[in-house]
């Protein structure tokens, strides 16, 4: 008879995969719900409604699958699932269709990757042992003790108690890659509005820990390439990303493993990615002078020269003559002529004639540029 480690039977328990997907692509609506979400356009029904932080007034919905589009602007469709659009979504068509999760970010990467740009990527790990590896309360502990780094931040958030549900936050509040510990168990019951106990009775479970990490901008970029490349399951790629994010440290502040999370581990190899920053464009350096602070100082300057108050122990010189003495560095010179270089409104002799005048002001006019 081959024994089964306890180890192994608890991680039978466990699963993992998305909770929450968003991205925008440069498609049709009809085009989106044939080709990219393989479904009928009939299922879906219009609606008017916005979406925070963009300009869209409309969209389409099936589901919790939400399709938000504009008709004012060139902004691209944004398709979103929602924690339960993406479950209706798998359990209805994926799971059906023999695909995998993370099949699905790779098909739609292969067949529609210069289209899309990722927004926003939730992954879930759902423990369902009767005696969990941690809970939101074990975990505070090491969290109160500074014993705890998420990432090189020990920065946490707790909420609620035993009876309303514990949920604990790692990261800070803006973090791009926040995580929480929750248990979802209570948390479900609520929606339902039925008790935690006759919940657990219906799923013939006794407790429900959800582990997520919410990752957006550059960080939903990343993670999305990492589920492109590996050839991991949705639960061991998860798990070592936790692995490689969360730290403990004994007493003395050095590197511990404590026992359950050795256990809630076994083989699981940590991995974490780097964000590579792209030079800032210039449009990027523009928005900042007109937007983040530098014109209101361009203008208090302006006003304590109109009005001769001296600023000691800098000599004063009105704007314009200041800006004819300025020189571009190598690397806004670069930036500037690379700008000029996309223009496909300007004729060839017209950029050739920019960019000269772009070299002459630049502190080294005789370097190379990029």
């Amino acid at each position: 008879m081959i024994k089964i480690s306890k180890d192994t039977d608890k991680n039978r328990n466990l699963t993992a995969g998305l909770d929450w997907l968003q991205f925008q692509i440069d498609m049709k609506i009809d085009t989106i719900i044939t080709d990219v979400l393989g479904l009928d356009g009939d299922l879906f029904i219009e609606k008017s409604g916005n979406l925070k932080y963009y300009d869209y007034e409309k969209y389409w919905i099936y589901g919790e699958i939400k399709l938000y589009y504009t008709e004012k602007s060139d902004t691209p469709s944004m398709v979103q699932f929602s924690g339960s659009g993406w479950a209706f979504y798998k359990d209805n068509y994926l799971d059906t269709w023999e695909v995998t999760e993370f099949g699905y970010i790779k098909f739609l990467d292969n067949s529609f990757g210069r289209l899309i740009e990722p927004k926003r990527l939730d992954m879930r790990l759902d423990d369902f042992n009767d005696k969990p590896y941690y809970t939101p309360k074990s975990l505070l502990n090491y969290c109160q003790k500074r014993r705890l780094l998420y990432g090189r931040s020990t920065i946490y958030k707790p909420f609620g108690d035993d009876f309303t549900g514990r949920t604990l936050y790692l990261g800070a509040d803006d973090s791009t890659k926040k995580t929480r510990i929750y248990d979802k168990l209570v948390e479900q019951a609520k929606k339902l509005g039925i008790r935690p106990k006759d919940l657990a009775e219906d799923m013939e479970i006794d407790s429900w820990i959800r582990t997520e990490t919410e990752f957006r901008q550059d960080d939903v970029k990343a993670i999305w390439l990492e589920i492109v490349k590996t050839e991991q399951n949705e639960l061991e790629f998860y798990k070592g990303y936790l692995k490689g994010k969360i730290k403990f440290l004994d007493k003395g502040g050095k590197p511990y493993h404590p026992e359950f999370w050795r256990h809630f581990m076994l083989k699981t190899t940590a991995w974490s990615y780097k964000i590579v920053k792209k030079q800032t464009p210039i449009l990027d350096k523009i928005n900042w002078f007109m937007n983040k602070g530098a014109l209101p100082i361009l203008k208090m300057y302006q006003f304590l020269y109109d009005n001769e108050i001296p600023i000691e122990p800098f000599e004063q010189y009105p704007i314009s003559s200041l800006i004819e003495e300025s020189r571009y560095s190598k690397g806004l010179a670069s930036e500037i002529i690379r700008y000029l270089s996309e223009i496909k409104t300007l004729s060839e002799d017209r950029k050739k004639d920019l960019i000269k005048q772009v070299q002459t002001q630049t502190k080294d006019t005789n370097s190379q540029f990029d």
